[in-house]
């Protein structure tokens, strides 16, 4: 009898302490007005994300946005950390070296056509940045069919390059009034209320620019 008395009594506890913490769980550590658990846990939080404020950041940035395959041009690669350059001491590497190499200066050389990462690791940390190795284009001129355009209806500007094989990448359109009419990256322009209205296409590695004037119609 008294060993069953015994396991009433520590069943009886066990489900008293189940209930207790149900209760502190429900409640997130209060118990009433006054917290249980200790407050050491949120410190080492507020202590952990300031850390992470104050952690140090790597920052990489390829001088030149565009760099041309036909001059076996370079770019420089600058690296800082919170704003202050670091000269020496990372790594640097290519995502793919059969577009974009690096040479012993640590610059970007043009090799192929294409997209390259650049990417340098330095002391734990880690920054990226993209080149695009192009053919540039030495003249442009818009022979589009059409110079009106209807409402609602789209037109696609064609743009004749020399060469031939000049990379597009470069090139933004822009439009002079998108009330009349807009214009995508590849060059459709979409009607969208009667008026004038002139469509630009610039080359950002060559800064130059061509124009056309069309005419929106309902």
């Amino acid at each position: 009898m008294k060993n069953k008395g015994l396991l009433y009594f520590s069943i009886i506890l066990f489900i008293l302490a189940a209930v207790f913490a149900l209760i502190l769980i429900l409640n997130k550590g209060y118990l009433g007005n006054t917290s249980i658990i200790s407050l050491s846990y949120g410190e080492k939080i507020e202590a952990s994300t300031e850390k992470e404020q104050n952690k140090p950041e790597l920052t990489v940035e390829i001088e030149k946005d565009y760099i041309a395959k036909t001059k076996k041009e370079k770019s420089k690669v600058i690296v800082s950390i919170d704003g202050e350059e670091v000269t020496e001491g990372y790594e640097i590497e290519s995502s793919n070296e059969d577009i974009a190499k690096i040479n012993d200066d640590n610059e970007v050389v043009a090799v192929a056509n294409g997209k390259a990462t650049i990417t340098v690791r330095y002391d734990g940390m880690e920054a990226s940045d993209d080149i695009q190795v192009i053919t540039p284009v030495s003249s442009m001129v818009f022979t589009s069919t059409s110079s009106v355009v209807r409402v609602g209806k789209q037109l696609q500007m064609k743009l004749t390059m020399t060469p031939s094989l000049a990379s597009t990448e470069p090139l933004e359109y822009t439009s002079s009034d998108e009330e009349i009419a807009t214009v995508n990256q590849n060059g459709i322009v979409t009607g969208v209320s009667a008026g004038s209205v002139k469509i630009t296409v610039h080359d950002r590695y060559t800064d130059m620019e061509k124009s056309v004037n069309l005419t929106i119609k309902k």
